[in-house]
């Protein structure tokens, strides 16, 4: 079984941005996509993620924003050679993942975006039961999880 706990990433008025991180590791998932990827020479569409959160974080998690890819989201929105996984909460909080190059069309194309994105379909799953049970709440803003901030697969 597989802690994964919800990391604040970052945050702003008008989003909250948390990211997974597997217990024992030091790293959230989003920087190790990220850096792997830096350094694998894809610094083009990096950057494409990185303006794709900064418009997220300033006008909100709108759905014009992402992908629907089954019950989760992805991005960014326009062309790159990368995507990124996420569970948008809603228009003031997303939880994101890692991600992986695009293969094809599909994202069964790609063995790296097909494992994310199951990973991510899991941890949805969870994330809502713990909700129902309670266990983890939103703030009366809607900008913050509180509770027990992890989920075990």
């Amino acid at each position: 079984m597989n802690r994964i706990y919800f990391e604040l990433y970052s945050r702003s008025k008008k989003v909250t941005v948390y990211s997974i991180r597997f217990e024992g590791c030091p790293v959230t998932e989003t920087d190790l996509f990220l850096d792997e990827y830096f350094e694998k020479g894809f610094f083009e569409d990096i950057r494409l993620i990185r303006r794709w959160l900064y418009n997220i974080k300033s006008r909100g998690a709108q759905p014009r924003f992402f992908r629907a890819e089954n019950n989760v989201t992805a991005g960014p929105v326009t062309f790159s050679r990368l995507r990124i996984y996420c569970i948008r909460c809603s228009d003031s909080m997303i939880i994101l993942d890692g991600g992986g190059e695009k293969k094809g069309q599909k994202t069964q194309d790609g063995a790296e975006t097909w494992k994310t994105m199951k990973l991510m379909m899991a941890i949805d799953k969870k994330l809502i039961e713990k909700i129902r049970e309670k266990a983890i709440h939103y703030s009366d803003d809607l900008m913050t999880l509180q509770g027990e901030l992890f989920v075990d697969l």
